[in-house]
This record gives C-alpha cells, sequence and structure tokens, in this order.
C-alpha cells in the first residue's frame, strides 16, 4: 500500500511536468510564428495587391511573438527558418538574401522582421511580394510595410505601409 501511494505520487508529478512542457512547447513564440513562405501562380495587379494585403494573420503572429520577446538571436533563427523555406521550395536564397538587405532587414539594431513572402506574379511578371512588420525605436512591432520586387534584379514595382 505504502509502494502504491509513493508510485501515485511520482506519476502524478511526471504527468504535472509532462503538462508543463507541452504548454511550453505550444506558446513558445518561436515555435508558433513563422513568416508564411509560398510560391503561386497568383497574378496580382495593383488593386488585388492593395486588397489582398497586408496578410493580417501573419503580421498579427510575428508581431504577438516578438513584440515582448525581441532578441537578435530570436531574429536570426526567424531570418534562418525562412530561408530554410525558401530553399525546400526550390528557389534562389540569395535573391530573397537581397530583398532582406534592400529592406533593411538584415540591419542588426533595426526592429523590422519578415512575416509574409510570396513568389507570384505581378502585372506579369515573375515577383517575391514581400511583408514586413517594424516597430519605432523599441521591439514593440505593430507597423507594416508591403512591397513587391522584380525577379532578379529587385526593383520595386509596387510598395505600401501603414501611415
Amino acid at each position: 500500500m505504502k509502494h502504491q501511494n509513493h508510485y501515485r505520487i511520482i506519476f502524478i508529478l511526471l504527468f504535472i511536468a509532462l503538462i508543463g512542457c507541452n504548454h511550453d512547447k505550444i506558446t513558445t513564440p518561436e515555435n508558433n510564428a513563422g513568416v508564411v513562405v509560398k510560391v503561386s501562380n497568383t497574378d496580382y495587379d495593383q488593386n488585388s495587391f492593395h486588397t489582398l494585403f497586408p496578410d493580417t494573420s501573419s503580421l498579427k503572429s510575428i508581431s504577438e511573438a516578438y513584440s515582448s520577446n525581441y532578441s537578435e538571436e530570436r531574429r536570426a533563427k526567424l531570418l534562418e527558418n525562412m530561408k530554410a523555406d525558401i530553399i525546400s521550395l526550390g528557389e534562389d536564397v540569395k535573391v530573397f538574401e537581397g530583398i532582406l538587405s534592400n529592406s533593411g532587414c538584415n540591419n542588426s539594431g533595426e526592429y523590422i522582421l519578415p512575416t509574409y513572402a510570396e513568389k507570384a506574379k505581378y502585372e506579369g511578371k515573375r515577383v517575391w511580394l514581400v511583408q514586413f512588420i517594424y516597430g519605432f525605436g523599441t521591439p514593440s512591432f505593430g507597423h507594416y510595410k508591403c512591397f513587391a520586387f522584380s525577379i532578379p534584379n529587385l526593383d520595386t514595382l509596387n510598395y505600401f505601409g501603414c501611415k
């Protein structure tokens, strides 16, 4: 009887520990907030670009995950994961690194993070549609920028952001 109670206590403690571990995995921002990366055949024009962007779901996800949890290390991990997604889709990561440089996202100390990247078409031209979230002076993210970058020259074909 004494051993049964001892085992029950151990089981209860292990159960509580496992619940705590699962809770951390579910709520850790690194695990549930990532950049949306995709390739499509959608041909956007100025109207559809301004109507369908920003992608509010990815904005909200990254903003909630990083506004109170920002660090250069976490930012680097987010960018690393995004680049891995681009490579897994068979796309040229060097083109995307150029986009990150042009947008200021590669600069340390800048509070700007990508939230969405779609290789698609814009008025018949191959582009990367990219959305960034940023903060002014503090790592509190609430502003956005949306771009249509031509491939491979990275000319800005369209841009808008919040005011």
